[in-house]
């Protein structure tokens, strides 16, 4: 993964949080295309991402979460997160097909909410744009 920098001086690490092994791979491919960023881990549900969230250090930058994930869903996470000191500070991105929940995710916490792209080029430019935004972004 490139590593360049820009508004940033070191490499801005992101956790996925997704079930789908297809999605990961898209994701990650994408994410390598991605300057200054770092693939911090990969969560196969909310449960796995709360685990690694209260092990793990330092902490990511940055969390991409889908909704629709088995044992413990995206906004059951992202209510986690908000609950915890330690990780309410991490910006959560809902990455979902599932826009229904928009609203709700971005209310409970959410910094922004991405429809999956079926595009690896349309991915690519949604997350540098994510990972690298302008210097007055919320992220």
């Amino acid at each position: 993964m490139r590593t360049e920098t820009a508004t940033h001086t070191n490499p801005r690490s992101i956790l996925l949080v997704e079930d789908d092994t297809d999605d990961q791979f898209f994701f990650a491919e994408a994410l390598s295309e991605v300057k200054n960023a770092l693939l911090w881990g990969i969560a196969n549900n909310g449960r796995e991402a709360m685990e690694k969230l209260k092990s793990m250090a330092p902490l990511p930058d940055l969390i991409f979460m889908d909704i629709n994930m088995p044992v413990m869903n995206g906004i059951e996470c992202l209510s986690a997160i908000m609950d915890r000191p330690q990780t309410r500070h991490i910006p959560v991105i809902i990455l979902s097909t599932d826009t229904g929940q928009m609203e709700f995710a971005l209310r409970i916490g959410a910094k922004a909410f991405l429809k999956k792209p079926t595009d690896s080029q349309m991915l690519r430019s949604q997350l540098e744009r994510m990972i690298n935004p302008p210097q007055n972004s919320i992220l």
